[in-house]
């Protein structure tokens, strides 16, 4: 099956995604596609309120408001329970996902992927109106082929077996088209290629600064190409990952992003929030290349639920520090500061990447940075070491430790990368996925369960061998759809 035919999913998802405003289950029955609904993606107001509309289920508390975020850095052995616990996340935690419990990211990222379909093709169907040029469509264009791109990208990271597992595998149903049916799964291998095929689109389309501001939480060229080489990354497309890499570390003259300084990281301290200026309410830290605005605003917002008050020992509290990532950083790394052990709970530490905003009180605003330029310097430098041409993997290395503290080393490895990559993107939402696309196990010596503990990857081994490292597809969409079929071992 083709990746890049019209492809139809199940209605509820999909005329949910006709709604610019809330996101509910998609089980529930929605009304055939109606007159107001045609004419919201009409005129131009309309379709940048869809987009706006797509924009707001990343934070989502089953994406970047929380889910995703948590459960790859849980199951990757970056955090743990913690002393105050209200529950949530206990499979995760104990990798016992199942049916019934498991990731709900699917239900938000088709909810996103139908509502950048609807602009998509309301542009590619030949709008226009008096007043607005081309190249403001094509950006509206642009950001909506990113967001699908990154939702498809995401679901295949926590549905699947890792590309580096074989492109045969089941992947996700790759839809480019808002209709009803009941889709296959398409191969692991097409729905990548279709995620290559939107981002090469939208960096034509993408402006290198988005009309809408310039916070980094608006899809522009330059987070584009960084989703795209972290995309190659996982492909083992080792020269396109370090190449893209490279043209967002040189940037241009208008846009620069800069590593953040020692200083930096240390921010939330003067009421602020992680890597960003406290003075400015939403503003974007120099390497910020792409984030998820978690403002109260957003109607996809989790209140309660949101991430900063998930990672807060002062509010749910249940995602701690493990010892096992605690334990990698160095003396003289600032980085190691940026958790903290409060007085109730000697020992036990709590990341400070989402600190809550402003000093506003309880701690539910955030921002999660998606994509940052330290990232960009680590798949340039794990590329290299795979081969990549052109680039010298020591000095990527360096022009991170330099700035964390610490003296530049004379030597790297791949182990190093892994490591550094652990360090430096902790709690953003990398590690289960770096182990399952390198094919390493999971070993956890700072631990409380019985059983799984560690987690064996099978390095060649089948779908079946490695069942664990793909999450379930829900139980729900299994019973709505006769053609879903669940993953192996479940």
């Amino acid at each position: 099956m083709k990746a890049k035919f019209s492809i139809k999913i199940l209605a509820g998802i999909m005329i949910l995604g006709m709604l610019a405003s809330c996101s509910e289950d998609f089980l529930e029955e929605f009304p055939r596609l109606s007159q107001s609904d045609q004419l919201t993606l009409s005129t131009y107001v309309g379709l940048e309120k869809a987009t706006a509309g797509a924009y707001s289920n990343l934070c989502h508390t089953n994406w970047y408001g929380a889910g995703l975020v948590i459960t790859a850095d849980l199951k990757g052995g970056n955090a743990k329970r913690g002393s105050v616990s209200s529950g949530r996340y206990i499979p995760e935690y104990f990798w016992i996902n199942n049916p019934d419990q498991t990731s709900n990211l699917w239900t938000t990222a088709y909810n996103t992927i139908a509502r950048a379909n609807n602009v998509i093709n309301a542009i590619d169907a030949g709008f226009s109106e008096t007043g607005v040029a081309q190249e403001d469509l094509n950006v509206l264009k642009g950001e909506n082929l990113f967001l699908r791109a990154l939702a498809h990208f995401d679901m295949a990271r926590m549905y699947c077996q890792p590309y580096s597992a074989g492109r045969d595998n089941l992947g996700v149903p790759v839809v480019l088209v808002t209709e009803n049916a009941y889709p296959e799964r398409n191969t692991v291998g097409e729905v990548y290629d279709q995620v290559v095929d939107d981002l090469l689109d939208a960096i034509d389309l993408l402006p290198g600064t988005n009309p809408r501001g310039s916070d980094g939480a608006w899809a522009t060229s330059w987070a584009a190409k960084a989703l795209l080489a972290k995309v190659y990354l996982y492909m083992e497309n080792w020269q396109g990952a370090a190449d893209l890499a490279d043209e967002v570390i040189t940037g241009d003259p208008f846009v620069e992003f800069a590593l953040f300084e020692e200083a930096d990281y240390t921010t939330w301290d003067n009421g602020g929030y992680w890597g960003d200026d406290p003075s400015v309410y939403g503003a974007g830290g120099d390497e910020i290349i792409f984030q998820v605005d978690g403002s109260e605003g957003n109607s996809s917002h989790g209140y309660w639920l949101a991430i900063s008050y998930m990672v807060d020992p002062y509010g749910y509290g249940d995602i701690a520090t493990s010892n096992d990532l605690l334990n990698l950083y160095e003396a003289g790394d600032v980085r190691a500061d940026l958790f903290l052990e409060p007085p109730e709970y000697p020992g036990e530490f709590w990341t400070l990447k989402y600190p809550g905003r402003l000093g506003k009180e309880p701690k539910r605003e955030y921002n999660v940075p998606v994509l940052r330029l330290a990232e960009m310097y680590l798949i340039r430098a794990e590329a290299a070491l795979n081969g990549a041409s052109g680039y010298n993997p020591l000095d990527d290395y360096n022009a991170i430790r330099t700035k964390r503290g610490l003296a530049a080393a004379a030597t790297v490895s791949l182990t190093d990368i892994y490591a550094e990559r652990r360090r430096e993107l902790c709690f953003e939402g990398n590690e289960l996925f770096d182990l399952a696309r390198t094919q390493r196990d999971l070993v956890r010596t700072h631990y409380d369960g019985v059983e799984n503990q560690n987690v064996p990857f099978i390095e060649g081994g089948s779908a079946l061998d490695n069942y664990l490292w793909a999450m379930p597809i829900p139980q729900a969409e299994i019973d709505a759809n006769v053609n879903m079929e669940q993953n192996p071992g479940y």
